[in-house]
């Protein structure tokens, strides 16, 4: 049951969190090793969905049209996932949920775009086609820029919902990497991440997303 006038005194920091945690359950389906032809129709309709209408459901909160927007893709990304799994970003993001307490649908938001800048190499042409859903343009650039773009425009995305850059700011402390690397390779997402991750590759992200690089 999908009833947006129960979400329209979400605050704001609510509304970032579960819109980025739809978006980040929308993204890691359509990358899957396991995806389908099926899950990947509504992964990529749900990012487009939320592209266009988040912001407005976090700018404008009473907006009835947006705030239905939204529990619809998040139904849909639901539904993709449920077929083709997550990947990276779950795998991390409950390790740092676990430890540190973060909510989850911030700490999906943070770890994102690091995880799809990791992943780009083995997938430029689905990265590409996220970057289409997102609104950025496309046309003329091949796989590789395009990929980029996607990478851009989530980063973008959180800026405007106000979710920090980095997981320090999160109040995540590297003196726990060994147990934040050994509980992350535990999850089952690593295995059907688009890209081959080892335990030094989870370490490289986490490193990666504390300093707030994307490398």
């Amino acid at each position: 049951l999908l009833d947006a006038e129960l979400t329209l005194k979400l605050p704001q920091t609510i509304t970032a969190a579960t819109g980025m945690d739809a978006l980040t359950h929308a993204i890691e389906s359509y990358t899957s090793k396991t995806a389908t032809p099926m899950s990947q129709a509504m992964a990529l309709h749900a990012i487009r969905m939320i592209g266009r209408h988040l912001p407005k459901a976090y700018y404008a909160g009473t907006d009835l049209e947006s705030r239905d927007a939204m529990l619809t893709a998040s139904m849909i990304a639901g539904a993709a996932f449920a077929q083709s799994r997550l990947g990276n970003v779950h795998a991390i993001s409950h390790t740092l949920g676990g430890v540190f307490n973060i909510p989850h649908g911030i700490a999906n938001a943070t770890l994102l775009p690091f995880v799809m800048q990791f992943n780009r190499p083995a997938c430029p042409e689905r990265m590409s086609d996220i970057a289409a859903a997102l609104g950025r343009n496309v046309s003329g650039l091949d796989v590789e820029e395009a990929s980029e773009l996607a990478v851009e425009a989530v980063v973008e995305l959180n800026r405007r919902l106000s979710i920090p850059d980095n997981i320090k700011a999160l109040g995540v402390n590297l003196d726990m990497l060994p147990k934040l690397v050994e509980d992350s390779m535990r999850s089952g997402n690593v295995w059907i991440n688009p890209r081959l991750t080892s335990p030094k590759d989870i370490e490289t992200i986490i490193r990666n997303a504390y300093e707030g690089i994307l490398a």
